[in-house]
Order: structure tokens, then C-alpha cells, then sequence
């Protein structure tokens, strides 16, 4: 096979399409109106600020007049004498199945302790320092869903510094970089040294925190307190074996979720299982049996429905054989991925304090863009 990067040949169709095959031997069809939006002409794009100079409404709807091309580029004039060039290296991204696969996400399922020696352990300087220690997180991330990172400083401050370098802090009515106790700052149960089930965080938001920060600063005077964690999709993706229909009830149920304390309450209502619309698979779990709005049903099906499959679906989350439990103890700072991985605690005695921060789904894929992690 050739480079796919070289043109062979180039058709014109009777509808107004170009089909192009390039050196790999792969044809792909590219419609004039295509063409004609994706023109890179200086006088049609900012190629400093890659975007686009002209509005959809004035992009004229214009035909192919004529066409020319070598193995590396393609010229076309059109209909109103514009005239754009097209590189085979641009043209050959938009093949439909190979676009589609570069910007889907491929994350690696888990089940318990089994991921302890996958994850990205890392310390905070090589994180901090190096691109190829902020890859290591990232890719950690975006693989299984948690990185650990060690070595950081016993500080809210030196926290931070830490969820700046994933992305940023992201502000909510908890605040920005947060501490939490056993004093009751909010009407929450993580407030408190109870035990907390896993679950999914800001099932209440409209988007919820896309990464959650965690770091123990103290514990003293006492015990217990594990951090437990659970692959969201490796869940999910048992029910759907087991028990497709309560998988399918709960892709398509708009769930109410709420919170509510003195001058605040955010509802929202979505899936707990959100699918990729043409791959199926799950792309987020809003999953959180303490934050459920008390709800009307449309008939008892439906009613029924709702507590089998939650019941369900809990029962793979709460497995211990499902769970990676381990202490989280000071100058270890855990990121996870709160669209997929599900947290919670063993109840505790003594006295214990964390900080973190959540960090915005949109900012912390930026920082794995921006290291050539993903598209």
C-alpha cells in the first residue's frame, strides 16, 4: 500500500461530489458544499486563529467548474471563479470511520483491587515539571479513570497547585478549593464520618464536575476512613449483560436529582446511564442513591421499573469484589473522573480533614488535547 498522504486519482460524480483515492487504496467522498465551507484560503479562514472567516448564510451554495490535482493537493474553481486548494494530508482526516474513531474516547474497564498497579502513580515534581509526567496522569486518567500523586505538600495551597496543573479549579456553591470535617459546612453526608456508598458527584448540576481532587491532610485520634472507588462502566456494562432491560431503562429514565441548603437548590434530571449516541457505550454514569428527588411515575411499570434497575445496578457498585479500596493518607493527592468513576468512604472515628477541588470536564480534556493525548 502507498502513502495515504498522496492522491492517485480524483472524479468528479454527476452530483456534485469529489472521489478521491489516495495512496493506501482508500476512496472517500467529498460533497461541494463540503469542500466549499472547508476552503483554506486566507481570504475564507484565519489560519492564525483556525477559524473559520465567513458565515454558514454567506458561504454560497456554488458548483465545481473545473479541477486539477498532483499526488499532494487538489485545486478546484468554482462556479463563482473562487478558487481553493486542498492538501491530501487535510482531505485524508475525513474519512467518516477513521474521524469517528480518533475523537472516541477508550477507556480500559476495572474491577477492584485489580487496577491498584495500573494506575498512574507519579510525583508531584514529575507531574508538575515534565510533559512527560503530565502525560502519565492523563493518560491514567483517560484510561482507567484515577491517578495518584505523591509527594505534594500537606496544604490546601499545595493542593491547589495541583488541580491548577489538571485543568483549573472549578467553582461551585461548595466553593473553589474546598475542606471538609466532620463540621457541618453543608447539608451533605460527606459532612459527617458516616460510611458513603459510591457514587457519582453533582448529580444535581446540569453538567456535573468532570474531575474530582481528593487529599487527606489529617487523620489522628482514630480509624477507618477508606476511600473505596469503582469503575462506573465496568458496572454498567454488567447490568447490561445480566439484565438488559433494567441497562436499557436506565440509558433512557430521566432521573431527577436535587440538592437543597439555605439559599441554594439545583435540580436536574437526566439518565444515570448516558450512551454514545452511535457506539452505544457509556460515556457518563450519574449515579447517587443519597442526591434522588422524590418523583412521580407515569404508571406503576414504570415505578417498578425504576427501583429493580437502581437495585440492580447498586448491587454490582457495592460488590466488595467490584471496589478498590485503600487509605488515602496525606501527600497523596487522588484525581478520578467523575463521569465515570464512583467514590466512597468507610465510616471513621477520630479526626480527619480533606481538601480538594473539582475541575470542569471541558478543562481537564483540554489539558490531554493540548499533550496529544486525544482529539
Amino acid at each position: 500500500m502507498g502513502d495515504e498522504n498522496t492522491i492517485q486519482t480524483v472524479t468528479l460524480s454527476t452530483d456534485r461530489a469529489l472521489i478521491v483515492t489516495f495512496g493506501n487504496g482508500k476512496s472517500i467522498r467529498y460533497e461541494d458544499c463540503w469542500l466549499r465551507d472547508h476552503c483554506r484560503c486566507s481570504s475564507c479562514y484565519h489560519a492564525s486563529t483556525f477559524q473559520r472567516a465567513h458565515h454558514i448564510l454567506v458561504i454560497p451554495d456554488v458548483t465545481i467548474s473545473s479541477y486539477e490535482f498532483d499526488s499532494s493537493q487538489i485545486y478546484v474553481t468554482w462556479s463563482d471563479d473562487h478558487k481553493s486548494t486542498y492538501r491530501a494530508e487535510f482531505l485524508i482526516q475525513f474519512d467518516y470511520k477513521t474521524w469517528k474513531e480518533s475523537r472516541k474516547l477508550k477507556p480500559i474497564l476495572w474491577k477492584g483491587a485489580s487496577v491498584e498497579n495500573k494506575v498512574t502513580k507519579i510525583d508531584v515534581d514529575d507531574f508538575l515539571t515534565t510533559t512527560d509526567g503530565a502525560k502519565r496522569v492523563f493518560q491514567s486518567l483517560l484510561d482507567y479513570g484515577v491517578a495518584l500523586i505523591t509527594g505534594v505538600g500537606v496544604s490546601t495551597e499545595a493542593t491547589e497547585e495541583v488541580c491548577k496543573a489538571l485543568g483549573g479549579v472549578q467553582h461551585t456553591i461548595f466553593g473553589g478549593m474546598w475542606e471538609f470535617t466532620t463540621r457541618a459546612d453543608h447539608a451533605d453526608t460527606a459532612y459527617t464520618n458516616l460510611p458513603l456508598a459510591v457514587h457519582n458527584d453533582n448529580t444535581y448540576f446540569t453538567e456535573a464536575a468532570g474531575l474530582q481532587i481528593l487529599h487527606c491532610l489529617q487523620h489522628t485520634q482514630g480509624a477507618g476512613g477508606e476511600t473505596l472507588l469503582v469503575d462506573g462502566f465496568f458496572g454498567a456494562e454488567e447490568l447490561k449483560r445480566d439484565h438488559p432491560e433494567d441497562f436499557e431503562f436506565l440509558t433512557k429514565f430521566n432521573l431527577e436529582a436535587e440538592y437543597i441548603e439555605e439559599g441554594h437548590h439545583h435540580t436536574y434530571a437526566a439518565p444515570v446511564i448516558k450512551l454514545d449516541s452511535e457506539t452505544q457505550e457509556p460515556v457518563q454514569i450519574r449515579f447517587n442513591v443519597y442526591d434522588r428527588a422524590a418523583m412521580a411515575f407515569k404508571n406503576s411499570e414504570e415505578c417498578r421499573s425504576y427501583y429493580r434497575s437502581l437495585r440492580n445496578l447498586a448491587k454490582y457498585y457495592e460488590d466488595k469484589d467490584n471496589q478498590w479500596q485503600f487509605k488515602l493518607k496525606p501527600g497523596t493527592v487522588m484525581a478520578m473522573d467523575n463521569f465515570r468513576v464512583l467514590h466512597g468512604r468507610t465510616g471513621f472515628s477520630g479526626s480527619r480533614v480533606l481538601c480538594g477541588s473539582y475541575v470542569s470536564r471541558s478543562d481537564w480534556l483540554d489539558k490531554a488535547r493540548s499533550l496529544g493525548l486525544i482529539q
